[in-house]
Parts: structure tokens; C-alpha cells; sequence
């Protein structure tokens, strides 16, 4: 059966990321622009936020930082956009990201975003990366509720957009959250490798393996 939509995963897939909410320098950044909590309590109501949801469940971190600096509305998003411009050392397209999706939609396929991520950062990065209307539909998980590798998050994706999961294949740099995500909500996976790809010992086989974004097109193509 042809592919008619596809589906990717963002951070390590289609764009480069690193953060660092580890160091001294960051947490002092953000006593200095008034973030009057602590790493630890930062952590602890993560920790608790989390308690509260089922297996696979995704927090939200505007309910954190709602509790932890008592903002609302704009000013709760404007928090949550200086928290990740804190901790933020790198983000940028991979090489041919931006020339691949343009393909893709040039021959006709329909291209979604189904990606584990916070939408209070990841809304604005889209818009910074020339991404935001990339798309046919965007699923992040902390607006699901759910996160990957979880069957219900795609379930979910697939209900919101109207997809039949034998008509997607799913592009991911991930063994478990993607590869084994796509195979347990009945998808086909193209895996790619990259810095931020994760290791493990038993990881489930795709059913195509790309080395770049380049390569990936040019299998896309013989499935669409």
C-alpha cells in the first residue's frame, strides 16, 4: 500500500537541540531575571505533576511553572519562553530538513509532526526553525496528555486528523520512542541516526533505515 501521509518526530529528527538546565549559570540566569525557585523545587514539582497522570502520561510544564511563579496567562507563556531561552546552547535545522519536507509536499504526500515535546517551548522553536506551517497537523505530547512510545499518543493523532495508520509511515531518530512506537500503533518506521539517537541493547528493527535526511528522501519517494 502507497504512504499517503508522513509522519516525523522533531528534536534529533528534523532539528539539533541541545539544552542545558543542569548548570549553576543557568539557574542563576533565572534568579536574576526574578525566577524565585530552585532546581530542586523545580524538580520536585515535576515529580509531582507526574504522580498524578497514568503510565505514559505527559506532563505539562505550564501547570509547573503556574504553581512555582504564580503567572497567568501572557505571563505565564512569556516565563516559559525566558526559561527555555535560558537553558538553551543550540538549535538549528539538520542539513536538508527544510528541502525534504518541500519535496515531500511538492509530490502530493500530506506531512505531520508527532513529536514528545513541550508546546510552551516547542510552538515558538517551530516558528524559529521556518517550520510552523510545514504541516498538515501537529500532536505534541504535552498537549495529548500522552507521550511516545505509547500507542495511545498516535491513537490520538490518528483520531485527531483522521488517519489510517497503514497509510503512514513514521520518520524518527529513536529505536523505542519511534520505531517501537510506530510498530505498536501499526505504522511502518524509517529510523535515522543521529547525535541524539539513544542506545539500547535489544532495539526493535525498522523497516527502513536512512543515514541523512537526503537519504531519507530518497526512500520516501519509492513509498509515496
Amino acid at each position: 500500500m502507497k504512504v499517503k501521509n508522513i509522519l516525523f518526530d522533531l528534536y534529533g529528527t528534523l532539528a539539533d537541540i541541545r539544552t542545558d538546565e543542569e548548570s549553576p549559570a543557568f539557574w542563576a540566569r533565572l534568579a536574576e531575571g526574578g525566577a524565585a525557585f530552585t532546581r530542586e523545587q523545580y524538580l520536585a514539582r515535576c515529580r509531582e505533576e507526574a504522580a498524578k497522570l497514568p503510565e505514559a502520561g505527559e506532563i505539562d510544564l505550564l501547570r509547573v511553572f503556574s504553581v512555582l511563579t504564580g503567572k497567568k496567562g501572557e505571563a505565564l507563556s512569556a516565563f516559559a519562553r525566558f526559561f527555555r531561552e535560558a537553558s538553551l546552547v543550540r538549535l538549528r535545522l539538520f542539513p536538508y530538513a527544510a528541502e525534504l519536507l518541500a519535496a515531500l509536499r511538492a509530490a502530493g504526500a500530506r506531512l505531520f509532526l508527532f513529536s514528545n515535546a513541550q508546546a510552551c517551548f516547542t510552538r515558538e522553536e517551530l516558528r524559529l526553525l521556518g517550520l510552523e506551517h510545514c504541516f498538515d497537523g501537529i500532536l505534541l505530547s504535552s498537549e495529548a496528555g500522552v507521550k511516545k512510545p505509547s500507542r495511545a499518543f498516535f491513537e490520538h493523532g490518528f483520531r485527531l486528523f483522521g488517519l489510517a495508520a497503514e497509510e503512514c509511515v513514521y520518520v524518527g531518530n529513536d529505536f523505542m520512542d519511534d520505531v517501537g512506537g510506530a510498530h505498536g500503533a501499526g505504522m511502518r518506521c524509517l529510523y535515522l541516526q543521529t547525535e541524539q539517537s539513544g542506545e539500547y541493547p535489544d532495539p526493535p528493527t525498522p523497516d527502513f533505515q536512512a543515514r541523512d535526511l537526503k537519504d531519507a528522501q530518497e526512500i520516501l519517494f519509492t513509498l509515496i
